[in-house]
């Protein structure tokens, strides 16, 4: 199979007495070309588990592999890094002393021609529903929902062959919720996007993901097509999920 594979991970931090499983023997195929959705209550150990593959996690056991090879050997210095992360805080993850354009165009390595350059920053602006013209523009000057939309031209800008989104919404207003995720949605139907998807909302989730994998206490409890997942649930836990999520009266 190509595209990504978390095969029987584990994540521990600590030591002895104090040791804590936060991943414990997790397995799951991420396709080429779908989306993911990974969900769970905070601290089930989701977004640990994403952090993984971008090394920000530290593999106890088990490991992360890329078609087939681990995800670090295909680390090669000059070369963008082939499976990019996208956090939940857009303010926090984007240098607030560089503008919009420099954050893009840092991560296009392997480009040295400015004008190449400054014409990818400005397609890739458009791509996400911002003006080029905001290229100079600093993060502070931008709203939550803009500055998402940096983030994720900036995780493009890489190339990579798959995009971990790490709650990308829930840091953001309800109105602008709606917006980023059919930002996600165009950018997934027109690139053909591998996404690894981070929510604690089955509700958001279910209206990217092809297929949903339940995270509970560090374990995978539940992996299916979206539907199967959604309409026919195998464990309670999943029940309680769904139960959670807010209805119209």
């Amino acid at each position: 199979m190509t595209g990504l594979r978390f095969d029987d991970v584990h994540v521990r931090y600590g030591r002895g007495r104090r040791a804590v499983d936060a991943v414990r023997g997790i397995t799951l195929d991420v396709p080429d070309g779908s989306v993911v959705g990974v969900v769970g209550e905070s601290g089930s150990g989701k977004s640990t588990l994403a952090r993984t593959a971008v090394g920000l996690a530290p593999l106890s056991r088990g490991a992360v592999l890329l078609d087939g090879r681990p995800v670090e050997s295909w680390h090669v210095r000059g070369q963008a890094r082939p499976v990019q992360m996208v956090f939940q805080d857009p303010y926090s993850s984007l240098d607030p002393r560089m503008s919009v354009g420099a954050s893009i165009a840092e991560a296009m390595i392997g480009e040295r021609d400015r004008a190449r350059r400054r014409a990818e920053t400005e397609r890739l602006l458009d791509l996400v529903g911002l003006d080029p013209g905001r290229a100079s523009a600093k993060p502070a000057a931008l709203s939550g929902g803009q500055r998402q939309r940096v983030a994720l031209a900036r995780a493009l800008a890489a190339q990579p062959r798959v995009i971990i989104a790490d709650e990308i919404t829930s840091a953001l207003d309800v109105s602008v919720q709606g917006a980023v995720l059919n930002l996600v949605r165009r950018l997934t139907q027109e690139l053909g996007l591998t996404i690894v998807f981070i929510s604690h909302n089955l509700a958001v989730t279910r209206y990217l993901a092809d297929r949903i994998a339940v995270v509970r206490d560090g374990e995978l409890v539940e992996e299916g097509p979206t539907l199967q997942v959604l309409h026919d649930p195998a464990t309670d836990y999943t029940r309680a999920l769904l139960d959670a999520v807010p209805r119209l009266p």
